[in-house]
């Protein structure tokens, strides 16, 4: 199965997530002079015909923060996401908390956040009734029919808890032993566990786990030895965003699935999807 490999508009989206990075990672000219230096440095190198665009990135984040000694440059965009996503859930939860198709288009409505969207965009997609494009819903409604065993739940961006946690829910009453999968550490505006446990939802969405890496995305290579034995012996693995979609298409994983909004051509493309499109597919039928 071939993977999301990069395309030429990704260019331009990486150089303005390392201006973006740079800008919020600190504010002294030297430091941040040097930083986008290096990162660009690294995009060139790293920009190839076969290249992830995600595992660039984790490649020039590491540098900002070793140059400008910023651990979680995103901090306070996180926070600011989170409170928002509080917000837009509370909103619609009315109308999506109850159903297994219900909580699915809410989880995966939550998936419209993105920094480099306008608010107003992203609040439309997340308060729009939900249609997949080229999905396998009946194909998840079987594998989850099957014998309940153990799910991993593997987030995405910081505030998208609050769209999980009714799927999460949902998929523990029908029996499974779901595990939510936070990021290992800050990279980029992906879930945490002291994100989630700022948010008031640690609790909630226990047993929670973290990869072990800190990566955009999943490289598995990097993730903690406990990751890797949790990922061995999932039954099922419900992948959340485009970073995981990159950096996991070219697993052939029968357990594998991906749910997400292509809010990228590239990924859209990659789909065989228009650009927006809310999509659950299948690792084998990509």
């Amino acid at each position: 199965m071939p993977a999301m490999r990069i395309r030429t508009e990704c260019r331009p989206c990486l150089e303005r997530l390392i201006d973006l990075t740079v800008g919020l990672a600190t504010s002294d000219p030297d430091l941040g002079a040097e930083a986008r230096r290096q990162a660009q440095a690294i995009l060139t190198a790293e920009f190839s015909p076969g290249a992830i665009p995600a595992i660039i990135a984790n490649r020039f984040h590491r540098a900002i923060k070793a140059v400008t000694g910023n651990p979680d440059p995103f901090k306070a965009r996180k926070q600011q996401e989170t409170e928002m996503a509080r917000r837009m859930a509370a909103q619609i939860a009315g109308r999506s908390k109850s159903g297994p198709d219900l909580t699915l288009a809410l989880a995966v409505a939550g998936n419209a956040l993105d920094f480099f969207r306008p608010e107003d965009d992203i609040v439309r997609d997340m308060t729009s009734p939900v249609r997949f494009s080229g999905s396998q819903v009946q194909l998840w409604q079987r594998r989850l029919s099957e014998r309940p065993g153990l799910l991993l739940y593997l987030a995405d961006n910081a505030g998208e808890q609050f769209f999980d946690l009714p799927l999460v829910q949902s998929l523990r009453e029908q029996g499974w032993q779901v595990i939510y999968v936070v990021k290992g550490g800050p990279i980029q505006n992906d879930l945490t566990w002291q994100d989630l446990h700022e948010s008031g939802l640690g609790a909630a969405l226990e047993p929670v786990a973290d990869t072990g890496a800190l990566t955009v995305g999943l490289e598995l290579a990097q993730t903690s030895p406990d990751f890797q034995g949790l990922f061995a012996g999932a039954d099922l693995i419900l992948a959340k965003g485009m970073g995981h979609f990159e950096t996991l298409a070219h697993f052939a994983d029968s357990r594998l699935f991906f749910l997400l909004q292509a809010k990228c051509q590239p990924v859209a493309a990659a789909l065989g999807l228009p650009q927006g499109s809310f999509v659950l597919r299948a690792a084998g039928a990509l």
